[in-house]
């Protein structure tokens, strides 16, 4: 469910728009001037403002301006100034879409949908991020030993590649494989371990039958 900020100091529009936003699944909360939806967005988070140009005391362009420098929430600019400069000047002022009134409402939920995905992107994108970046650091605190690492770091390297014992023999302990040398295994098995005891999942190395190791981020 999103969330969504509605400051228009029309009353019989916001009570519209939130009814047709809430049939929509949407959270609606309405203010009518600028002062009241910074308040608002103050201390409480929202995913996206729907903004009157033309309010009392602060018009739209000001409170756009002070919701770019303070928060990341997206804008969608509402306003019956029509005309080009106009909505140059709302998107300068930190609009992500503009709207004139009047509308139809199948075309402002379709904006409304364009921007909420949008957000949704980016939040996943950062989550993701974030969780690579978690994991990398816990990583890198893993008492490993010097080949222990080094096996390690190949695997990351071919993240998500099913890499074979033999390459790994070649190319981390710089010998053959042999089919009664369970030195690698050993290797493996002591990562895992300390994979383990440091609170990580096994599963980031994957032993493939036959094949050989893989190692993925996502268990």
């Amino acid at each position: 469910m999103s969330k969504i900020l509605i400051v228009d100091d029309d009353v019989y529009l916001c009570a519209l728009l939130k009814e047709v936003l809430t049939d929509e699944g949407h959270e609606v909360h309405c203010e009518h001037c600028g002062e009241s939806g910074l308040a608002y967005l103050q201390s409480n988070a929202v995913d996206l403002v729907l903004l009157d140009v033309m309010l009392p005391n602060i018009d739209g362009l000001q409170v756009a301006r002070r919701i770019c420098q303070r928060f990341a929430t997206p804008i969608l600019m509402l306003t019956a100034l029509g005309d080009e400069p106009s909505m140059l000047e709302g998107l300068q002022a930190g609009a992500d879409h503009y709207l004139a009134k009047p509308f139809r409402v199948p075309e402002l939920l379709a904006r409304i949908t364009v921007i909420l995905r949008r957000v949704g992107l980016e939040r996943q994108r950062q989550s993701i991020s974030q969780c690579h970046t978690s994991l990398n650091e816990q990583i890198s605190r893993l008492p490993l030993t010097g080949t222990e690492s080094e096996l390690l770091e190949y695997l990351i390297k071919n993240n998500g590649v099913v890499v074979s014992k033999a390459e790994l023999q070649k190319e981390v302990l710089k010998k053959e494989l042999s089919p009664f040398d369970r030195n690698l295994d050993m290797h493996v098995s002591n990562i895992r371990r300390k994979m383990v005891q440091s609170g990580l999942s096994k599963q980031h190395i994957k032993t493939v039958r036959g094949k050989g190791y893989s190692f993925v981020e996502r268990v």
